[in-house]
């Protein structure tokens, strides 16, 4: 892995492949002179255990992936893959070391001592960030990245066998930042870099991070996500799983500010309480964010969020910015990570700006190689 600030080598035609617990997102980035161009962006589910607290099985990613692949018009078999949530542990430190082989020494014992995995299966980085409060001379501020080798090892596989050559395997909150970044320099060239919380909302766990500029500053997972609404949607109707997360994303669907969550149906509409959902997130959005500017001297601005914005798969749950905006979250926006760019002029292509928001990550993915930001990589021979 390396944060060294280096990009990857071009490569004309790639694909960001994000995959989730109940879908796999792809989105391929064709490079047309200074321009880059959406050719192909496609969701498909993964057909697996009705059981959301089971992860799904290798075969059926690898024929979710495949099928993606078909429908959506791929054209490159170059993929850069993103980690889930549970295969990362980051941790923000502040170390002593006298010069950089020290540092590079210490932060790496750090990681692994920290890291939830075996120390025989952690592969580690780190950055060097701008301090946060004044402290000695040989005092580091660190952002350290563990990763579970064996999965990482799994991802490439699971890309193998899609019949897609793997060139890096990258964080998904960094991922995610660099699009939201791109977004922004995109919608606001003289932005000034004051700091932006992003909620990538997915299925079991909801990340909530912290960006200034093109670094990512603050990264925590909680768990709490769109399986909360599935829920209670299976048990106020009494129906299983599938049927339950069909309706959550119907367009007769959606969350009022109070968390009550309305479902039409052929009889009539049906309230959904939601209000202990909403207001776990919420709490947890909150609590996150208050512990990013307790890191800083009360009023500075370098801890001042300017705005939040929802993404992920669960951001397309209708009203659910409404809702948290009810508890007390300051909400900006609902990410669309398509924004500013052309997009090809195949059919279907156009619409996908209707559920931009599950592609934040993917899209991340893409264009990685495109910016100047440094980005996490795992590169495929040095993870073998």
């Amino acid at each position: 892995m390396s944060f060294d600030g280096k990009t990857r080598a071009r490569t004309p035609h790639r694909i960001g492949l994000d995959i989730g617990t109940h879908s796999v997102k792809g989105v391929e980035v064709v490079e047309r002179g200074s321009e880059l161009i959406i050719r192909a962006a496609q969701v498909v589910p993964i057909l697996s255990t009705s059981n959301p607290n089971e992860p799904p099985t290798p075969d059926a990613i690898v024929h979710a992936v495949r099928t993606m692949l078909t429908t959506g018009g791929f054209q490159s078999n170059k993929v850069i893959l993103a980690l889930p949530p549970e295969a990362v542990y980051m941790k923000w430190l502040h170390l002593e070391a006298s010069s950089p082989t020290e540092l590079d020494e210490t932060a790496r014992v750090a990681a692994v001592r920290g890291a939830p995995f075996d120390p025989d299966d952690v592969v580690v980085d780190y950055r060097v960030l701008l301090p946060r409060a004044r402290r000695g001379r040989n005092v580091h501020f660190v952002m350290l990245v563990a990763a579970s080798a064996s999965t990482i090892d799994t991802m490439l596989d699971l890309a193998d066998r899609a019949g897609l050559e793997p060139v890096a395997v990258d964080v998904g909150p960094v991922a995610a930042a660099r699009s939201i970044e791109d977004t922004t320099r995109r919608g606001s060239p003289l932005w000034s870099g004051q700091p932006r919380a992003h909620c990538i909302v997915g299925a079991r766990s909801t990340t909530i991070s912290v960006i200034r500029g093109d670094e990512l500053e603050f990264a925590r997972t909680v768990p709490v996500g769109g399986n909360d609404f599935t829920a209670r949607i299976a048990e106020r109707l009494s129906i299983d799983w599938e049927e339950a997360e069909k309706i959550k994303l119907s367009r007769g669907t959606r969350l009022l500010e109070n968390a009550t969550l309305v479902i039409a149906t052929a009889e009539g509409e049906v309230s959904v309480p939601c209000d202990n959902v909403v207001g776990r997130l919420a709490r947890e959005i909150q609590r996150s964010l208050r512990f990013f500017s307790s890191q800083y001297a009360e009023g500075s601005y370098l801890g001042i969020i300017g705005s939040t914005v929802l993404a992920g798969g669960g951001a397309l749950l209708r009203g659910l910015d409404r809702a948290l905006m009810y508890q007390g979250v300051e909400i900006n926006s609902i990410a669309d990570p398509f924004a500013g760019f052309s997009v090809d002029a195949r059919p279907g292509l156009q619409s996908i700006g209707d559920f931009a928001a599950q592609f934040i990550t993917a899209v991340g993915l893409a264009i990685g190689s495109y910016c100047d930001d440094s980005s996490l990589v795992e590169d495929r021979a040095a993870a073998a």
